[in-house]
């Protein structure tokens, strides 16, 4: 295969590379090849005839991109970007970096964004790139002693200040592929790798505490929740650390989002496909167990106990486990109760055509969950939300008077909505 930059009448045709880490050696390899056509707004990826023939087991996408000879399908999302493709570039913060850093406008294309972010620190276990040959890929991040200069780094970068530390600077400008629209960074201690989110001037709340309580809160429902841990640097610098579960050590795992998994653009697109039973259904399409759409269906109550409306597709996913041969619901994450007010809805459906929160949206869908009846489920949700009762006293104690407030409110009015 030869990287493609051709015209033909109005067509522009870029072509990159894609490489994944082999989950089983650790190896990179390249997996195939994405094409765009810049003048049709469509794009196609091929699978690499080596990859093929090596007999290699890993669909990058197990829904979008079976693992097939020949081109397949266009994508139909994102300009022509396939899905897989578009978890691994970066979402606002990332692409506010690389407008400030290229001179890029508002119209630039994902496909620009994902080209240009750089292979440091990408979401999942793919790499990109114009040569046939993957190259040395590596992380270079700051430490767990530089917590607070890679705090306060992001607090100057997202104020448009000048660096406060122009090493800490060079490495976040390096590696600006990470999601969501808030400012964070990576931090390296030992094999583990950590989310890093300061709290901002314009937080009308201290958001790393609240989200750090709330996944406590999930851990102690029995929830599989990634490990966070909340630090107070000084009266005016909380930090949040999340624990990436996508890495360790150089070890890079692949995952996939949920947005991908239902084949739904987000942001963009309408949220009639935004479904958690259709995830859970895709969930036992690709091969993960029936314990993991009972999770699923947990933390569909769970965000609405806790008052997380923000339970978009980006903000669910899968992961391959090498070690069982399959994909796996992913540990929660981004569980953040909405500051400003109680929620009545989640962004997901709750059951077919019900985004609203209540006892029998929830149950409707029920047994597309993995319940053998109405009944079971009901059952079972009334024992998570008395253990959600029982639990949160305890992750209440360490707050202040504020978010104790805020979770009760949120707790209680969705309480009040779920309980026969």
């Amino acid at each position: 295969m030869r990287l493609a930059c051709r015209q033909t009448g109005t067509i522009i045709s870029r072509s990159q590379y894609v490489y994944l880490q082999r989950p089983d050696t650790a190896t990179w390899v390249t997996v195939g090849r994405y094409t765009l056509n810049d003048g049709a707004h469509s794009g196609s990826f091929v699978y690499a005839p080596s990859y093929l023939d090596a007999g290699l087991p890993w669909a990058i996408d197990p829904v979008n991109l079976p693992l097939q000879p020949g081109v397949l399908q266009p994508a139909l999302r994102y300009g022509g970007l396939h899905d897989v493709l578009r978890d691994a570039a970066p979402d606002a913060w990332g692409q506010l970096l690389l407008q400030r850093a290229h001179g890029l406008g508002d119209n630039t294309h994902t496909f620009d964004y994902l080209r240009l972010a750089g292979n440091g620190d990408r979401w999942g276990a793919l790499a990109l790139g114009a040569s046939r040959t993957p190259p040395s890929i590596h992380l270079k991040s700051p430490t767990l002693p530089q917590l607070r200069s890679l705090a306060e780094e992001l607090l100057a970068m997202h104020e448009r200040r000048p660096p406060e530390d122009a090493r800490v600077r060079r490495m976040l400008m390096a590696t600006p592929s990470l999601g969501g629209a808030r400012p964070k960074g990576t931090l390296h201690d030992g094999d583990d790798y950590w989310l890093v989110k300061p709290l901002l001037q314009s937080d009308v709340i201290d958001i790393p505490r609240l989200e750090h309580a709330t996944m406590q809160w999930g851990t102690a429902l029995g929830l599989r929740v990634a490990q966070t841990m909340h630090h107070q640097i000084d009266k005016g610098l909380s930090v949040l650390r999340v624990r990436r579960f996508d890495r360790l050590g150089e070890q890079r795992h692949m995952a996939i989002s949920a947005a991908s998994l239902l084949a739904v653009e987000y942001p963009g697109s309408l949220r009639g496909g935004f479904s958690y039973a259709r995830l859970a259904e895709e969930l036992r399409r690709i091969g993960a167990p029936v314990e993991d759409r009972h999770e699923l269906f947990d933390r569909m109550v769970f965000n609405a106990l806790a008052g997380n409306d923000d339970d978009h597709p980006r903000n669910h996913a899968a992961i391959w486990q090498q070690d069982e041969g399959r994909w796996r619901l992913s540990p929660a994450f981004d569980i953040v109760p909405n500051p400003e007010l109680v929620p009545t809805t989640l962004s997901m459906q709750l059951s077919l055509g019900r985004f609203d929160i209540a006892r029998d949206a929830v149950l409707a869908d029920a047994v597309r969950f993995g319940f053998t009846d109405s009944a079971a489920a009901a059952a079972h949700l009334d024992a998570l939300i008395t253990r959600a009762g029982d639990t949160l006293p305890n992750i209440q104690t360490t707050l202040p008077t504020d978010l104790v407030a805020l979770l009760q409110e949120r707790f209680d009015a969705a309480r009040a909505r779920l309980q026969a």
